[in-house]
Parts: structure tokens; sequence; C-alpha cells
């Protein structure tokens, strides 16, 4: 046997690849090229003198090697992210802030950086939008910031704001098609909604529901995507006021929808909130957030 100590970034590979399945999806999360990551698989296995996975045609299952492998790597893991977010603590009041959201608050704070930033010349921030949980354990952001509370224990969580949702037209179409939204008559018109992947979230089951089986023209997969073809004329849609009422070419027909009323939550790890950068872009993003309340509430006239 020809065993040797095994390295800690191949290590963290086998674990993206567990968790993964593939070794393209665990090079994506890792951010290596896929034959890297076949070459550390390769190179740990040998370290080990273990065959860890087993190649089958639906992916990466790990052998009973690998799952006996599999406790103890993610303990080295866990240790290892520590360290990092200790390290970290003691950062001045400059680098890179990552913060992770859903596309539509993406824009909302991309359009918001000025205010953000000022004053702050040695820090940046890198935004990225995304559906899901970001694991802020693993650094996979500093900041999340999401549309329901995350249950991880090790996380500091403050609810911002409840953004509320009403039904708009592109100010052409509702003129058009003289728009007269009564509850009996939502069929009339022509809608954009989501796509079948996308059913399950609460506007898509409300419209469906208003339209009792009747069809919707359009379908999309992201709120960018709903608000631009409602901008551009494709029907009626639900939209967040605090995304929509900032729209001059989009009217509100309507109020706020009361049972669609969303939360919005902010979450930092509590090993990094007192990290100045981190605890200062905190401060800045509540207090954009505490200033533009009336907006996400649906409150009019927006300024």
């Amino acid at each position: 046997m020809n065993r040797s100590q095994p390295n800690w970034d191949d290590l963290r590979v086998f674990l993206a690849l567990v968790e993964t399945g593939s070794l393209s999806a665990a090079a994506r999360q890792l951010g290596l090229s896929q034959p890297t990551v076949g070459r550390r698989v390769q190179a740990l296995e040998a370290a080990l003198d273990k065959r860890l996975f087993d190649r089958l045609p639906k992916g990466y299952l790990p052998t009973a090697a690998g799952e006996a492998l599999l406790p103890m790597a993610a303990s080295m893991g866990a240790a290892a992210e520590a360290i990092d977010r200790s390290r970290a603590v003691g950062d001045a009041l400059a680098g890179t802030v990552r913060i992770s959201a859903g596309s539509s608050m993406c824009r909302f704070i991309c359009n918001r950086l000025a205010s953000l930033l000022d004053g702050l010349p040695g820090l940046d921030l890198e935004i990225a939008a995304s559906f899901q949980f970001t694991n802020l354990s693993r650094r996979e952001a500093d900041i999340a910031i999401r549309n329901r509370m995350p249950e991880q224990g090790d996380l500091v969580t403050q609810r911002v704001a409840q953004p509320a949702v009403a039904v708009y037209g592109s100010r052409r179409y509702v003129a058009r098609h003289q728009v007269d939204l009564q509850p009996d008559r939502y069929g009339d018109w022509d809608w954009v909604g989501y796509d079948a992947a996308h059913e399950h979230l609460a506007t898509a089951r409300w419209l469906a529901e208003k339209l009792k089986g009747g069809r919707q023209r359009f379908r999309v997969a992201t709120p960018p995507e709903k608000l631009y073809a409602i901008k551009g004329g494709g029907g009626l849609g639900l939209l967040s006021c605090y995304a929509a009422d900032c729209e001059p070419e989009l009217v509100r027909i309507g109020d706020p929808i009361p049972e669609l009323r969303g939360e919005t939550w902010m979450v930092v790890h509590q090993d990094l909130r007192q990290m100045p950068r981190i605890r200062t872009m905190v401060d800045r993003l509540t207090a954009m957030f505490r200033e533009l309340a009336p907006l996400f509430d649906g409150q009019r006239p927006i300024a």
C-alpha cells in the first residue's frame, strides 16, 4: 500500500461531490474545472488507498469507504470554516461584502448602490441572485436576503420588510383594453404568470384560483421576467409593489392583496456579524429598508 496524508482541498472536493453527485455540479459549487475535480478525487482515493465512489450512469455515489469518511470530512470542514470565520472577524472596514438575494431584490439593491457605499471607499459589494438558501456557514455569501426565515441555528436574522403585492398592467394595455378588474371578470384579460416549475408560489396559486382554469397567456420563470413582460404589454400580472411602483410605465389596478403580503429577512452568520465591513453593510441595508418601508408596504404616492 502507498498511503499518504490526505490534502484538505481534496477533502473539500470529496464533500462537494457527495453533496451534488456529479463532477460538473461539484465543479460549479467549488469554482473549479471538471477535470480538476476528477483529479482531486483520484488523488484522495490514492492517498487513502480506497475507492470512495461508485461511478454510475446517474452520477457518483459514495461507497462504504466513502460513507465512513463522510462524517470525519464534514467535521474537518466545519472546523476549517469556523477558523476562516474567526480569522475574518478582525478585518478592517475594507474588502468585499457578498450579498445573496432573489433576482428582484438584487435589482432593487443595485439601483441603490451609491447610497449603500457612500463614504466607504475601501468597501466593495458582490451581489448574486439566487433562489436557493445560501450556506452562510460555508461563506457562500456574507449576507443573505430571503423571503422566509431560515431554520439554521447559527444565523442571526431580522425581518426587514413585509412586501405588499398587487395587480399591475402597462398603462398602454390598461387604456387600450379599458381594464375594469372585477372579481367575475378576471378571465376577460390576458395574464402574465409563472411557468409550471413555479406553480407552487403563493401568487401563482392565487391567480389560478381567480382564473378558475382560465388562460394565462404568458408564463415566465422569474419576477424580473414577469415585470418586463407586463411592461411590454403582455397583460396583467401580480408584482411586488416595491418593484412595480418604481416603474412609470406600470399602473396598479386595485389595492394590495392582503393574503399575498410576504416577508423579507436579512440573515448573517453569528460569527461574522461583528466584522466591521459586515456590520456596516447590515446597518446600511437596515436603514435602507426602514427608510423605504412605505414603498414595501405599497403606500402611494411614492416619492
